[in-house]
């Protein structure tokens, strides 16, 4: 006897937490706020039990209820689930694809790239199929204050933060296009978020040139870069501006696999 209330308690518990679901699913698809009696329809509940589950989910923070007009919609909790989950997702996996289309319409190599410490890392990449190409490895890591990735992570960073991940040292010459003055680069920076891309003409490796473009996520948060590297003698002037479309293009579409919902030329500084 005992066995079977037990059981039966556990089926009631599992029944409860369905209709929880269900309720929060019906909430999620609705355009608005929505009344008691029409959500209760829709997901075959009888009012006294879509109220009673809906309370419960107003006090828990998953249900929002109008104080004036009674009616609900999902309240922040459920907002912060998604965000949780949008977090978790593999970035390497999810960006992969626009990486991929990337990398094929502009014929050169395309990089995801993510800030990691005070360094950029390279955290995929599909190689061009060209003979004549820029060599990137898969954890590679790099300055930002010289590369079109770096400038990207660092551009939406607040003064503070940016001096902070730049340090105090004074910064290192690699080629003689780097710049290397804490003022220069705060202009480049304020470009960077102007243009909404980043450029490396040749500031990192003599003969290299990229192109890279911010991936935010569901805060508006640049927490990535996606780009393109090419040789210089390819990758001119007039070729590179045919070609920062496509960069920017892959990393709105980066942006709203991550559950970005921002404008195209939304450029706010976290």
């Amino acid at each position: 006897m005992g066995r079977r209330r037990n059981g039966e308690r556990q089926s009631e518990t599992v029944q409860s937490v369905v209709r929880a679901l269900t309720l929060l699913d019906a909430l999620g698809d609705s355009r608005g706020e929505v009344g008691v009696a029409e959500l209760s329809k829709r997901v075959g509940l009888h009012v006294s039990t879509a109220h009673r589950i809906l309370a419960t989910l107003v006090a828990r923070g998953y249900g929002r209820q109008n104080p004036d007009t009674g009616r609900y919609a999902l309240g922040a909790k459920a907002f912060h689930l998604a965000e949780s989950y949008l977090g978790q997702m593999d970035l390497r996996r999810v960006v992969r694809p626009v990486l991929e289309r990337l990398g094929q319409e502009t014929g050169e190599t395309a990089n995801l790239v993510i800030l990691d410490g005070r360094e950029a890392l390279y955290l995929d990449k599909v190689e061009s199929p060209q003979s004549l190409r820029i060599f990137s490895r898969i954890g590679r890591r790099a300055p930002l204050y010289c590369t079109a990735a770096g400038k990207v992570l660092l551009a939406w960073r607040p003064n503070a933060e940016q001096s902070a991940l730049l340090g105090r040292s004074p910064l290192g010459r690699l080629t003689k296009r780097t710049i290397i003055s804490l003022s220069q680069l705060r202009r480049e920076l304020e470009r960077v978020r102007e243009q909404g891309y980043g450029l490396d003409l040749e500031e990192c490796e003599d003969g290299a040139s990229c192109i890279a473009a911010p991936v935010r996520n569901a805060k508006d948060e640049t927490v990535a870069a996606v780009g393109i590297s090419g040789p210089s003698i390819r990758m001119n002037a007039q070729r590179i501006q045919g070609l920062v479309p496509s960069v920017t293009e892959a990393g709105r579409q980066a942006s709203e696999r991550l559950g970005w919902h921002g404008r195209p030329d939304s450029h706010q500084v976290i």
